[in-house]
């Protein structure tokens, strides 16, 4: 305890707690005995320091080494460390996260890591849903929408603001990274700011789909390639993600069955075909390569991303307002249509909850119409038998009543 003396320097010792972000002096035998090297031949100067060093202690004012880490970190600095760690790079998702992160980046930018607050990711939400203010450069009026009210004149290459779930997803990427800068692993932080922030309920259960006429333009205008992979996205519904990774030994021609393991949720699941998309693969079996175990190719390679084709094909055949994952829509509304049960529909798409895979189920005017017909013809049929129930039961009545005459 106190001022030591080791080789050719002087070392202050004592036993301190830390809270992670401070050390206070512990009484002897408690605590963790921190060790600092003043760096002095000379006795005298080497006493000074210890008085410094106890002074701070005492006062609370002595930075723990975790806190003085993260006094140095920016947010800039943390999202790449946090995109390299592997535990972040083996998410089936990584793609679409390290696009979130660079949402954040470009947010936080340099800001220190430990000077976030709630407040700056308040902030964070309400910039990524509006539009940044600019002055117009016909009228000098500063807006905050895609036109100037003042003049008409439209703001070019501005960002689109964001839907409220886009938003809770890059919210859920920040909440992620100051969980893993608070773990025991990095002690970068003490508290995460961004678990202090609500995500909205968006509200906003999406109901878009293909019409038929819709699906008829789209699969006479997309490339061969897209073509394919569109046939079994609208047929059984799986994720983008989930078919671009699917390989050769898990589809099954024989029992006409595929096998996702690379799941969004992680858990396996095994897709029946229906005959458009058993033909599909057949024809994709025929370009199979030896090189590579992967289904969906392009040019001779794993295909990354189909969304660049997909709303070129969209443009070609004048569909708008259709998203790639609109087609697993599609296909959890035919399944409900087909009469498919709930529980084999959810585990034919992958939902784990009713409340999920009713947010994909999109019920349209049709829907409600067709409802009406058979509701129409169940009371017809109920009607007719009733009363030809109640015609019988008069025919007895009066021929007992003949009969006892």
């Amino acid at each position: 305890m106190g001022l030591t003396r080791r080789k050719d320097s002087f070392y202050v010792e004592f036993h301190v707690f830390d809270d992670g972000k401070h050390l206070r002096v512990a009484p002897p035998g408690a605590g963790k005995l921190k060790r600092w090297k003043v760096g002095s031949r000379n006795q005298r100067s080497a006493k000074d320091q210890e008085a410094v060093i106890k002074t701070k202690l005492l006062a609370g004012q002595m930075l723990s080494p975790s806190a003085e880490r993260a006094q140095a970190v920016t947010f800039r600095e943390w999202a790449e460390t946090y995109l390299s760690l592997e535990e972040v790079r083996k998410l089936t998702t990584y793609a679409d996260r390290k696009l979130k992160v660079g949402h954040l980046v470009d947010f936080f930018g340099d800001r220190l890591l430990l000077s976030i607050t709630p407040e700056d990711v308040a902030a964070f939400r309400a910039q990524r849903v509006c539009y940044p203010l600019t002055a117009c450069v016909g009228c000098h009026k500063v807006f905050g929408k895609a036109v100037c009210p003042g003049c008409g004149w439209k703001r070019p290459d501005s960002p689109v603001p964001a839907s409220i779930q886009t938003v809770n997803h890059d919210h859920t990427a920040l909440t992620h990274m100051f969980n893993v800068a608070k773990s025991l692993r990095f002690k970068l932080v003490l508290d995460n700011p961004a678990s202090h922030v609500l995500k909205p309920d968006p509200k906003n259960e999406r109901d878009r789909i293909a019409s038929p006429e819709e699906w008829a333009k789209l699969t006479a205008t997309a490339a061969p390639h897209l073509l394919r992979f569109l046939t079994i996205a609208y047929g059984v519904g799986p994720r983008k993600g989930e078919l671009l990774k699917l390989e050769w030994p898990d589809v099954d021609m024989r029992r006409r069955e595929f096998t996702l393991r690379k799941t969004k949720n992680g858990e396996t699941r095994v897709i029946p075909m229906t005959s458009d998309v058993f033909d599909t693969f057949a024809e994709l079996h025929k370009e199979r390569r030896l090189d590579t175990p992967r289904v969906f190719l392009y040019n001779g390679k794993p295909w990354k991303n189909p969304r660049t084709a997909f709303a070129a094909a969209c443009r070609r055949a004048g569909i708008t307002g259709l998203r790639l994952h609109d087609l697993r829509h599609c296909a959890a509304t035919n399944l409900r249509r087909a009469g498919v049960d709930t529980m084999t529909a959810m585990k034919i798409i992958g939902h784990k909850s009713e409340q999920m895979h009713r947010r994909y189920n999109s019920i349209k005017s049709e829907d409600l119409h067709e409802a009406a017909a058979k509701l129409q013809k169940y009371r017809a049929n109920t009607v007719i038998t009733l009363a030809s129930s109640a015609g019988s039961g008069q025919c007895v009545s009066d021929c007992n009543s003949n009969v006892g005459a």
